[in-house]
């Protein structure tokens, strides 16, 4: 019987010696994931305002090529050489504003899908914790 009570005893205590190294090993993993959460959450906010920006910029642009502003830049290489040939250079002027028009209209889409692939992104950070046999 005394045999038996200390088998018993000595189970209790490896039963009681503390946290298996899987508990601080589940911890561990646990935070990382949220540390990388919140990481990917700021390169989102991040990544949502620089969108943000470009489209302001193409707005900005599309607003300018409306009122026929020219850029100073394009202004000064204008009046150094007179064209050879006007007719040649009205068809270049209409064949870059065509083209750009397209790759304007070809970001702007690009942008809403992108946008709209961040707006898809499943926004909640609160699960439920994994438990042991998930991992």
């Amino acid at each position: 019987m005394k045999r038996l009570a200390a088998f018993v005893l000595i189970l209790a205590l490896f039963a009681c010696g503390g946290p298996s190294p899987e508990a601080e090993r589940i911890d561990a993993l646990e935070a990382e994931v949220k540390a990388l959460r919140q990481e990917a959450g700021e390169r989102d906010q991040a990544f949502r305002a620089e969108l943000a920006q470009v489209r302001e910029n193409l707005e900005h642009i599309r607003s300018m090529l409306e009122k026929g502003a020219v850029p100073d830049g394009a202004a000064g290489d204008a009046d150094s050489g007179a064209p050879t040939d006007k007719e040649l250079d009205d068809k270049a002027k209409s064949f870059v504003g065509e083209n750009l028009d397209r790759l304007m209209e070809l970001t702007r889409k690009l942008l809403d899908k992108m946008e709209s692939e961040l707006d898809d992104k499943p926004q909640s950070t609160e699960e439920p914790p994994v438990k042991g046999d998930q991992i």
